[in-house]
């Protein structure tokens, strides 16, 4: 959703505040909050009312397509929209009990300085200004009510974190905290994983996962299209294409596969039991639910005609070379999930040694490497620096690299490293800033939750939902 409340503004604390203010709406998961009745409001905060025309403009000026809608609808698109003008009616709601204003001076300074309105003197010029208004559809008026909306929109920011100011004690904190020489010792568990299965081992897991290993295999019949095999050129020409329009026309009505490839003397192929283990046909495959139904599909070098006649959910058979390396695999990953479980069941009961380490490889050899900072995943994922970064000295874990390779890793030792310079100080002023910049906005967010009742009329919402589809 977050992404849908960029478009609102551009200023990028204004869509976080609209984020941060919709949390509670969001979260409540759209039900306590839900109320019947009221056909002609979609909703309600305290004693403003939000109107299903004003919904429905929202819904318009979202840019989403139509059929994005559609596509969305039950998937709550409807909800997040719903969610999103709540949001900007609760900060038009609060702009206006602090009394906060934004004089018409200020707006037209706004407008006349803006980039976008500046010619090759960097004075304003009226045909941009006008030109730009045609380019996107909106009058003098609209541009100006949105862009004063914005800037209010900053002011209330401004209002809520305004005169901050970071402690330079915090900013030391989270300098020394991300930026710490951590050294780990490790050993890889790759040599401790169970790697060959008896056929006992496949055959027992095959039964007791019978159904989860079940498969759809299909079998149809195709035909490529191509200017060569239909007309013996290896032209693209208008001719080729009449005739991919009159097949296209006889898809639509339903004719038979074999009276259409008879026509026009294309050769058919018959594929029966078809799994994609290989990429051959997972074209055809893709549609399988259209059993018993012609497609034709542009397949960038040929046009693809084809009937799925049957479709079978059975077990592949073991002797598929695919099949087996697909149980090994789940086998493999079986075995390691509970040797990695186990492993971390020890950890949490402490009942590892550093001693032990060395005892989980067999040439009893143990590596070492020091870690510079939280961002520093040149041998490990940088989950694995962060996991590393949030425990104490003296701490066992497991840790992953890039590869997905898995070690066992000691935290040996930590030291803090206290030296920041001029330019880590300006990241962190802005690192610490944010942090707690968004602590403000939590408490700022709780607050609101408590000041205004949100009511959504779900009925209402259905009847428009129903209404799009």
């Amino acid at each position: 959703m977050i992404s849908k409340f960029k478009s609102i503004t551009n200023s990028k604390l204004s869509w976080i505040i609209v984020a941060l203010i919709a949390i509670p709406f969001v979260f409540w998961g759209m039900g306590d909050v839900f109320t019947k009745g009221n056909t002609n409001n979609v909703a309600k905060i305290n004693n403003n009312t939000i109107s299903v025309t004003h919904f429905i403009d929202h819904i318009n000026n979202s840019g989403l397509d139509e059929n994005v809608l559609k596509e969305n609808i039950d998937k709550n698109i409807f909800e997040e929209l719903l969610s999103q003008l709540i949001s900007l009616e609760l900060m038009k709601m609060e702009i206006e009990n602090l009394n906060l204003n934004i004089s018409d001076k200020i707006l037209k300074n706004k407008i006349t300085n803006h980039d976008k309105f500046l010619d090759d003197d960097n004075n304003f010029s009226r045909t941009k200004y006008e030109k730009f208004l045609l380019q996107n559809n909106l009058s003098a008026a609209q541009f100006e009510n949105t862009l004063k909306s914005n800037e209010l929109q900053k002011v209330l920011f401004n209002y809520i974190n305004g005169g901050l100011i970071v402690p330079k004690f915090l900013i030391d904190k989270q300098f020394s905290n991300e930026n710490k020489d951590i050294d780990i010792d490790f050993v890889s568990l790759e040599e401790n994983y169970k790697k060959e299965f008896s056929s006992e081992e496949i055959n027992n897991f095959i039964d007791a996962n019978k159904e989860k290993l079940k498969k759809d295999f299909i079998s149809f019949r195709y035909l490529k299209i191509t200017p060569k095999n239909l007309l013996n050129t290896d032209e693209f020409n208008d001719e080729f294409f009449r005739i991919i329009d009159d097949i296209d026309n006889k898809v639509l009505n339903n004719e038979n596969f074999d009276l259409i490839a008879s026509k026009y003397n294309l050769k058919v192929k018959t594929i029966n039991n078809y799994y994609p283990y290989d990429n051959e046909y997972e074209l055809i495959y893709s549609k399988k639910n259209n059993i018993n139904k012609i497609n034709l599909i542009d397949n960038n070098d040929h046009f693809l005609l084809f009937e799925i006649d049957k479709v079978e959910n059975r077990l592949p058979s073991i002797d598929s070379d695919q099949f087996k390396d697909e149980i090994i695999l789940s086998l493999k990953n079986q075995f390691k999930f509970e040797y990695n479980k186990k492993l971390l069941t020890d950890i949490q009961n402490k009942n590892l040694k550093y001693n032990d380490l060395k005892n989980f490889n067999k040439s009893k050899e143990v590596s070492s490497i020091q870690i510079n900072s939280i961002n520093d995943d040149n041998r490990f994922s940088i989950e694995a620096i962060k996991l590393i970064y949030s425990l104490p000295e003296g701490s066992f874990l497991l840790i992953n690299d890039p590869l997905n390779n898995i070690y066992l890793a000691f935290i040996k030792n930590i030291k803090d490293n206290e030296k920041i310079t001029d330019k880590d100080l300006k990241n962190y002023l802005l690192k610490s800033n944010g942090e707690i910049t968004n602590t403000l906005y939590s408490s700022y967010d709780i607050y609101l939750s408590e000041k205004y009742e949100i009511k959504v009329f779900q009925n209402t919402v259905e009847r428009l939902k129903n209404n799009f589809r």
